[in-house]
Formats: structure tokens, C-alpha cells, sequence
């Protein structure tokens, strides 16, 4: 088959997964043509590694080391990491308050190395003040190829979210969800000389600070976000009236007054240029 042809098909199921892998197994042409589809998406999920057993050491005192994120090790042995467009950290635990840190993934920055064209990174539910120093070691290698940021259940102020932000230059879309935001007191974060293009989606969930929406607001580069999803969000004015001027749409979802027990429903609006 043609190889537009090839394309154009996979095309169709470039979203299902067991699609692809069933089309992987009919030929090696095939193969080869599903496998960066395959493998475009990494997720790693945090895991208990239980530690080697102590001489004379009951089973049940056994120590647990969180933060494994083997499945990386994995995809990198397979050869597969310079096909991940769209990498995934978090820490699957019960307790919400279990942080993401550096240390959890400081025995695998040699595999991230592998990984050369990243797209999108979320990072969910980690501690952003430990990354500040120690930034460009840990995900300095996504600088020239990241266009989407999205940020999950992050503890730290607005200010680190800005540094954390702004350290990647070509970005596009950013996503900030649940943040638990701190005090700016302690704050010893470098000052921040640029910003990146953001043109692209601005998406907003559960954020309720008006020092975020000010933070955002005062990137040295503006903010020149085409599209603006919100949800559950509010004291936005500030990043609205930074977007004013190159916003085409904006898309709210917002519960109706709750002592009427209205149904949350969706508000649209599209601003024409």
C-alpha cells in the first residue's frame, strides 16, 4: 500500500490502542508504521518497591521505597522512548498529600535522556519548591520540544509556578488543575526574564486564587492564549484582560446557583477578533 494510504488509515485509529496493535501484527510495514502511535503515550505511575529482607527480619517489617517509576526503565530497555510525545509522572497513592519529589526520580534521568521529542508533560501531584534548583537536570532535556504543560495538584506558590513555566521556551498550551497553593513569604526563586509564546489553550481547573491570575497575568511576555477553557474557577479578571486582545474563545463550566439545585451546566462563549 502507498504509504499516504497507510497513513490515512492509521489516521482513523490513532486514539485505539488495541486497533493499532492488531494492525502492528499483520506485517512488518505495518509494524513499523503503528509503532510511533503505539508508543507515543508514557504514563508512570509511582510505585511501592519493597526493599530487600533484613536477616531476621519478619515479613512484615519490611521496608516500603516510594516513587518507582520502572515502566520508564522498561520503555527504554524496548527502545520505544524516542517515540513518547506525551509523558505522564504521578504517584499512584492513596494519600493525596504524598508529593511528587526529585529524589523520586533522580535513578532515572539517564532514560529520560532517551526521550527526544516530547510534546506534552504532565505532572501530577508533586512538590514544586525542590525542583526549583535542581530544574534543568531533571527536565531541561524537554526545553526545545515541549508544547504543552500541564500541571496537576501542585503544592507550591505562584511564583515557582511561574519559574517552572517559563523554563520552557516554545511553550504553547499550559494546564494548571487543583493547585494547593503556599505562602510567597519564604520564596527564593529566580527572577524571571522571559516567558514563552503561550498562543495556544489555557485551561483552568478549580483555581481560586487571585494572586495565580496576577502571577499569570505579569509574565514578561504576556499572555497571547487563543482559547480559554475554565472550570470551577474564579478572580480571573486579571487573565482575561491580559487574553483580551488575542482570545477567539472561551469556554466556561460553572454549577448554577446550588440552592435552587440546578444541574451544572456548561456556558459557552466564542469572542470574535
Amino acid at each position: 500500500m502507498p504509504q499516504e494510504l497507510v497513513d490515512e488509515v492509521l489516521g482513523y485509529l490513532r486514539e485505539d490502542l488495541d486497533a493499532l496493535k492488531a494492525c502492528s501484527l499483520t506485517c512488518k510495514f505495518l509494524f513499523n508504521a503503528t509503532r510511533l502511535l503505539i508508543h507515543q503515550r508514557l504514563v508512570c505511575l509511582g510505585s511501592a518497591k519493597m526493599d530487600p529482607k533484613p536477616k531476621g527480619c519478619s515479613l512484615g517489617n519490611r521496608k516500603r521505597t516510594p516513587g518507582v517509576f520502572e515502566r520508564l526503565i522498561d520503555a527504554d530497555r524496548s527502545g520505544v522512548l524516542p517515540y513518547t510525545l506525551y509523558l505522564t509522572f504521578k504517584p499512584s497513592y492513596t494519600d493525596p498529600y504524598h508529593f511528587f519529589y526529585p529524589g523520586h526520580l533522580q535513578e532515572y534521568l539517564p532514560h529520560l535522556q532517551s526521550i527526544t521529542n516530547l510534546h506534552t508533560l504532565t505532572l501530577d501531584t508533586f512538590h514544586v519548591s525542590p525542583f526549583i534548583p535542581v530544574f534543568n537536570q531533571h527536565f531541561g532535556m524537554f526545553a526545545n520540544t515541549l508544547r504543552h504543560l500541564d500541571i496537576r495538584n501542585a503544592y507550591g506558590t505562584t511564583r515557582e509556578l511561574s519559574y517552572i513555566i517559563c523554563q520552557f521556551p516554545l511553550l504553547e498550551d499550559l494546564t494548571i488543575a487543583h493547585p494547593a497553593g503556599r505562602d510567597n513569604v519564604h520564596d527564593e526563586v529566580p527572577a524571571i526574564a522571559q516567558s514563552p509564546p503561550l498562543r495556544g489553550k489555557l485551561a483552568l481547573v478549580q483555581t481560586g486564587s487571585m494572586e495565580l491570575s496576577r502571577g499569570l497575568a505579569a509574565f514578561p511576555g504576556g499572555l497571547n492564549f487563543r482559547s480559554l477553557e475554565v472550570s470551577w474557577s474564579k478572580h480571573l479578571e486579571p487573565i482575561f484582560e491580559a487574553c483580551s486582545r488575542t482570545v477567539t474563545s472561551i469556554s466556561y463550566l460553572w454549577p448554577r446557583d446550588a440552592s435552587h439545585g440546578e444541574p451544572d451546566l456548561p456556558i459557552q462563549m466564542y469572542i470574535a477578533m
